[in-house]
């Protein structure tokens, strides 16, 4: 299994609400490690303010995409209880992991 570390800040999101969303990311990236197998080490920092959200990653001490992956909060409340919309936020950061390691 891949190790994961999330660094998240938040401004408005109450500490429950906050933890959902930190277990929710950690879950999706430990599926992305284990379904790819690129990576094995990732070190994700996740970002709220005003209910705007960024995601940055390094992958196995790699970076290479300096823009943050833009969530929208309403996806990640979304993602949290329908099946569809985590499809779609994996996808988006499987997407961006891609951008990170360069492929």
């Amino acid at each position: 299994m891949a190790e994961v570390s999330l660094t998240a800040a938040f401004s408005t999101i109450p500490g429950d609400d906050a933890e959902a969303i930190k277990r929710l990311l950690t879950e999706i990236v430990e599926q992305l490690a284990r379904e790819d197998g690129g990576f094995s080490r990732a070190k994700l920092v996740f970002t709220e303010s005003n209910e705007r959200c960024g995601l940055t990653a390094e992958l196995d001490g790699i970076k290479r995409e300096g823009v943050p992956l833009a969530i929208e909060l309403d996806q990640l409340e979304d993602a949290q209880t329908a099946a569809g919309a985590r499809a779609q936020l994996k996808e988006a950061i499987r997407l961006y992991f891609r951008k990170v390691q360069g492929k």
